[in-house]
């Protein structure tokens, strides 16, 4: 829960000051390619470990950042995680970022769970087809499932749209055993 709040309060504060900038969508992709980077490497056991001194933590993040074409606004945000002993909440952060950034841009992200991947113009279909029901564009993600048998599962806003087979079978379950 307090992890919650604080990617939160901290996305906001990032988001505020790229807005104030005009480069929201730059600081973002900034702050994912330090994510990747950071994620797929040893850097949290090096920069999460108060072992090692802050000074020589912080000038690995300013390393890395000018490696990875970081602007001056993203590498003093990633310095006061470090500083303030928050890096580790680095992914929920930027997750949340990208909802702030999304809501502004009149975006919304759904996913689309289903058994094999579909096909780009089932998808395209389904993208159209939800944004009349959001009334916002639709980034859409795909993910397999092979347990659903068929169907697909479909989460937008917080709502999940199941309409797989797998569903409709423990449905029917359901209503045998009540007598129906």
């Amino acid at each position: 829960m307090i992890e919650g709040r604080l990617s939160r309060r901290y996305a906001k504060a990032l988001f505020e000051l790229a807005l104030a900038e005009r480069r929201e969508d730059e600081v973002g992709q900034e702050i994912d390619r330090f994510l990747t980077a950071y994620s797929g490497s040893s850097l949290p056991a090096v920069l999460n470990n108060p072992a090692f001194h802050l000074g020589s933590r912080k000038n690995i993040i300013i390393e890395v950042s000018r490696g990875l074409q970081l602007s001056p606004l993203a590498v003093h945000f990633l310095s006061l995680l470090l500083e303030r002993d928050r890096l580790s909440y680095l992914p929920s952060v930027a997750s949340r970022y990208r909802r702030l950034l999304d809501e502004k841009k009149g975006r919304v992200e759904a996913v689309v769970v289903a058994p094999d991947p579909l096909a780009a113009a089932a998808l395209e279909r389904m993208r159209e087809a939800l944004g009349k029901v959001s009334g916002k564009e639709v980034v859409l993600q795909q993910e397999s499932d092979p347990g659903l048998i068929g169907g697909v599962v479909i989460q937008l806003e917080g709502k999940v749209y199941d309409g797989s087979v797998r569903t409709q079978i423990e449905k029917m379950r359901a209503r045998t055993e009540r007598g129906y």
